[in-house]
């Protein structure tokens, strides 16, 4: 799977965009909580909420490239923690004339076909869900969909 996998950059950056958050939300739901929160997912933007990077490799180097905007999450980044994929997404605001390596390539990581194609297929898994929730409210649905 493209999400929950390590990218290497050329920059020497590791990372993984991580679904763990999305994951708990799953787990809280099917043991009957949270549910009103899995029912506000509603596009593929409401997902980011439940997704975070976690840098492996190459932080200090990323680090030193960002410094303008790291420091909310510089202490996450160095121990290898998750950020919010939505701060680790802001790391890379530019001018267009600007040169940024690093932010080139998570653009073309998270602009792809591949990884809206993902966030469609896992939408779709966690509507249907909640339309089984609602149609059988009784029932905690089956939200086993191959996480490890």
């Amino acid at each position: 799977m493209y999400i929950d996998k390590i990218h290497l950059l050329k920059t020497g950056v590791s990372l993984e965009i991580s679904t763990i958050a999305l994951r708990d939300l799953v787990s809280d739901v099917m043991a009957g909580q949270r549910i009103p929160e899995l029912a506000k997912i509603g596009n593929t933007i409401d997902l980011y909420d439940y997704l975070s990077v976690v840098v492996h490799k190459g932080a200090e180097g990323l680090i030193s490239r960002r410094h303008a905007w790291i420091d909310e999450i510089k202490s996450e980044l160095l121990a290898g923690r998750p950020v919010s994929y939505r701060s680790f997404d802001n790391l890379f605001w530019r001018s267009l004339d600007e040169e940024d390596p690093d932010g080139d390539e998570w653009y073309r990581l998270t602009s792809g076909e591949e990884f809206r194609s993902q966030m469609i297929c896992l939408l779709g898994i966690l509507r249907s869900a909640n339309r089984r929730l609602h149609q059988h409210a009784d029932v905690l649905p089956d939200l086993n969909i191959g996480w490890a």
